[in-house]
């Protein structure tokens, strides 16, 4: 987004909510009072900003949201990912690394943000396909590394035949690859996938310690820029809500992932 605004010659003025709900409405309203044109944002759940979005949509402010949607508030418009067919493609590649039978772990991200239940919603609908594929144990890891090696640590305990571990972000997957490796499981007996094709998740699928990431598109943070900047000149999009397609990352094709040129060489 950074070098999409040098590009347009956008000010772009950055706050960080450090994952508070409340700094970040906080944030929302300090942006109305400096008098921007218009605000982005990422909202940390699907309701938590729609009175801050609101508030700002009364006082003539238009509020475009990436990565994470707004249910009910009155947004411009939102661009993001499709997270219901991320999960589906991980429930197909599972099955399909298993031969449609088995245990799975299931990690899930920050409960009530929209990657969390639109990635979920699609893994569980797309598993109904495979009845001999189970999820046997599920708890939040809520997106972080520490959170899931400790998640992970507890499904050993509980599921010790466990045959596949699914995150539904990459640092919770390099923590549950941790756990696993403390406990004296080799990883490459388990199936295991991430979501975000980050440079970790990216590195741990090359090294064989995982087997797949899901790229979440990073593209959606430079479109949501541009799409606001059209906007703003009186130009609003096609579509309120846009949706960029994922993708399964493997071995075989690494170098398809967003932030493969920052592992290419190491």
């Amino acid at each position: 987004m950074e070098a999409a605004a040098e590009d347009m010659g956008v000010k772009l003025i950055i706050l960080d909510a450090e994952n508070d709900v409340s700094k970040q409405a906080a944030n929302m309203e300090d942006l109305v009072s400096l008098g921007v044109d218009a605000i982005i944002t990422d909202p940390i759940d699907v309701n938590s900003l729609t009175p801050a979005i609101n508030k700002a949509a009364d006082e003539g402010v238009p509020t475009a949201t990436f990565d994470r949607a707004a249910i009910g508030a009155n947004y411009a418009f939102y661009v993001g990912c499709d997270d219901v067919e991320g999960g589906r493609k991980v429930a197909d590649f599972v099955a399909d690394k298993l031969n449609n039978r088995g245990k799975i772990v299931f990690i899930t991200g920050s409960p009530g943000s929209s990657p969390a239940r639109d990635r979920e919603k699609g893994l569980k609908e797309q598993l109904k396909k495979y009845p001999n594929l189970q999820i046997v144990f599920e708890q939040t890891g809520e997106f972080y590394r520490e959170k899931g090696m400790q998640v992970m640590e507890d499904a050993i305990t509980a599921v010790p035949d466990f045959d596949a571990v699914v995150c539904q972000n990459d640092d919770m997957m390099m923590g549950a690859i941790q756990a696993i490796q403390a406990a004296g499981i080799d990883p490459q007996s388990k199936v295991i996938v991430g979501f975000d094709g980050v440079p970790d998740g990216l590195r741990a699928v090359r090294d064989g310690l995982a087997d797949a990431t899901v790229q979440y598109p990073v593209g959606q943070a430079a479109e949501v820029l541009k799409r606001v900047v059209s906007y703003l000149q009186g130009n609003p999009p096609a579509q309120k809500d846009y949706e960029m397609p994922p993708w399964v990352i493997t071995k075989e094709n690494l170098d398809s992932g967003d932030f493969y040129r920052l592992i290419e060489n190491d």
